[in-house]
């Protein structure tokens, strides 16, 4: 009865010890790829391009660049002839947008959610910033044309525009052009020249005030996105673990983004892997 007695005890102590360990085991990282692209697309970026890359990677969860008012339960949100109004294009949706909807229809548990700010009106928002930008940076083009820039504004100008270009010029390539690790330097400088020469420039010059207050409000609601962005983003971290998470944003957004993934304390909680790396070690897909 004695060793009866004592192997139940030790059996017992035994099934304790593994569910005080399975208790305090530390959640596993998600597996984490930022996907940037061009929100209208171009020749080499299109839904057959961008599908094709999303069936290889095979994620669990698509982070899309929206708020809960468009994509939620895990889907996005259904509006009844959305598809035909596309086809005929009346209604012009993102490309991400259209991507997502067809493979959730391809693997039903993929989880579609959301990791943007809400943005009232953002189709009108999206069309009036891109409006002002264009029209912002013809009219210091005409500066540095005539001549009226200082000359360290004339330099510092001509580094802007020249990655500018650069950038413009990388929207029209492959997603897989755009996405290399490389290109978030570049990112990060306009990001950076913009936040300090250009927002001085536009203060300085007569002919740029009239877009003074439109362009300081810019960067100052970039910054403030930004944060909300990496909010909902940590937030999809912390509820989940050992997932396959695809981040896919405007490019723009990617560096940000990224460094905010990289951050140390994030380190249990995901692990940032470049397109790359990700398409080349695909886990096998399962549906």
């Amino acid at each position: 009865m004695g060793y009866k007695h004592c192997f139940k005890v030790l059996l017992l102590l035994q099934i304790g010890l593994g569910l005080c360990n399975s208790n305090t085991a530390q959640p596993s990282p998600n597996r984490v790829i930022v996907l940037g692209t061009k929100h209208n697309g171009n020749k080499l970026v299109n839904t057959k391009a961008m599908l094709a890359i999303i069936k290889t990677i095979n994620p669990d969860i698509i982070l899309l660049e929206y708020d809960s008012t468009v994509v939620n339960n895990c889907s996005i949100k259904r509006v009844w002839g959305a598809k035909t109004a596309e086809f005929l294009g009346i209604w012009k949706n993102p490309l991400e947008y259209k991507v997502a909807r067809k493979y959730k229809e391809l693997k039903d548990s993929v989880c579609l959610a959301p990791f943007d700010v809400y943005i009232p009106n953002r189709r009108q928002y999206i069309s009036y910033q891109t409006n002002m930008e264009y029209s912002h940076l013809q009219a210091m083009k005409q500066l540095h044309a005539e001549g009226l820039l200082s000359n360290e504004d004339k330099k510092d100008f001509t580094t802007y525009d020249a990655l500018n270009d650069a950038f413009l010029n990388l929207l029209d390539s492959s997603l897989l052009t755009m996405n290399r690790p490389s290109i978030t330097d570049t990112i990060e400088a306009i990001i950076y020249q913009e936040k300090h020469f250009i927002r001085r420039m536009t203060m300085n010059y007569p002919s740029l005030q009239p877009y003074s207050n439109w362009f300081t409000g810019q960067v100052d609601y970039w910054e403030e996105r930004s944060k909300g962005i990496n909010t909902n983003i940590l937030r999809a971290l912390n509820a989940n673990s050992n997932k396959t998470i695809l981040i896919i944003t405007g490019l723009m957004h990617k560096s940000d983004i990224e460094n905010f993934l990289q951050k140390k304390e994030l380190a249990s909680l995901c692990r940032l892997i470049q397109l790359n790396d990700a398409l080349a070690n695909p886990p096998v897909p399962d549906f």
